[in-house]
């Protein structure tokens, strides 16, 4: 008897599963089908994306200006109140839907595919939290967000080699200079190979840029690669 494929049968069980067990929508609840993930197409289509992986000077990359060195660096979405990516973030980092980090990391790994001002990572790093904020929450959310994007892009990710040394209060009332001061020198980060070239540091949300400003530049202490940054949302003010 002709041994029956793994890969004929999936699609198979996969059928019979959702009409027992549906997947839906997040957004709309409407059925996915076996091709859509978390969101159905017609609602990733009308989330607010920014366009900012094909503009050198977007607005998240002038954040960064005479602060740091960044290679380049975007945002997926606008990050509003009342819409869907800030709900689908929200359940990320406070009701542990972990599936929403990997769904939001492997739509940012396609953007970054798709751009070309993107160096092409030897290396991706989640920004960490310190570990008291790890053992409440039990998990980062950006290391979720890590991980989707490196099973698109095909390189490994890393959430050790950056560690958050300095528990800082919440960043969400602050201001620009007192989210800098509230994070400077709060990260130190271990030994990097000097085979990477190219870091990309990911993070969920963008507002002031004073998180991921202090982040890489504690990378660029310990290595000379070069470091672009993506998030999901930012955060306008």
């Amino acid at each position: 008897m002709t041994p029956i494929s793994l890969n004929k049968i999936k699609p198979w069980y996969e059928g019979v599963l959702s009409i027992f067990y549906p997947q839906l929508c997040f957004a709309c609840n409407r059925n996915l089908n076996h091709a859509e993930e978390f969101l159905c197409k017609k609602c990733i289509v009308h989330l607010p994306r920014t366009q900012f992986e094909n503009q050198i000077d977007n607005p998240v990359a002038q954040m960064f200006w005479g602060r740091v060195s960044i290679a380049f660096a975007s945002s997926l979405f606008y990050y509003r109140k009342g819409e869907v990516i800030q709900e689908i973030i929200h359940r990320l980092k406070y009701r542990r839907n972990l599936h929403a980090g990997l769904f939001l990391g492997r739509l940012a790994a396609r953007m970054v595919k798709e751009s070309n001002l993107f160096p092409f990572p030897d290396l991706i790093v989640p920004v960490p939290l310190h570990k008291r904020k790890m053992r409440m929450r039990g998990y980062n959310q950006s290391e979720l967000l890590a991980r989707g994007m490196s099973e698109v892009l095909g390189a490994p990710y890393d959430a050790e080699v950056a560690l958050r040394q300095v528990y800082g209060e919440s960043q969400t009332q602050k201001s620009r200079y007192e989210r800098w001061e509230n994070v400077d020198e709060a990260f130190i980060c271990g030994e990097i190979s000097t085979d990477i070239r190219n870091i990309l540091l990911v993070d969920d949300v963008v507002t002031t840029g004073a998180t991921i400003e202090a982040c890489a530049s504690a990378l660029q202490k310990a290595s000379d690669a070069k470091i672009s940054v993506v998030t999901i949302g930012y955060a306008a003010r």
